[in-house]
């Protein structure tokens, strides 16, 4: 006796493949979702190491006038 829900055309078998289909597509998307967020957080440790090693850098002395003129000449 098949279940009352089921079309004569559809086996049970794929039944069962049909209704597992959802909790397959939700696995999926968890992964995805995982993989997304590692990708993020990735991205942005990237971004904070490069801007916290930039701030650690000093700018090159800016030259006094009184160095651009005695250059110029001599």
């Amino acid at each position: 006796m098949r279940p009352l829900n089921r079309p004569d055309h559809i086996s049970d078998t794929d039944r069962a493949d049909y209704q597992q289909r959802p909790a397959e597509h939700d696995t999926l998307m968890a992964q995805t979702a995982e993989r997304e967020a590692r990708l993020e957080h990735d991205l942005i440790a990237a971004y904070d190491e490069y801007e916290a090693d930039f701030s650690r850098r000093t700018p090159p002395p800016h030259p006094t006038p009184a160095a651009r003129r005695r250059s110029r000449g001599r």
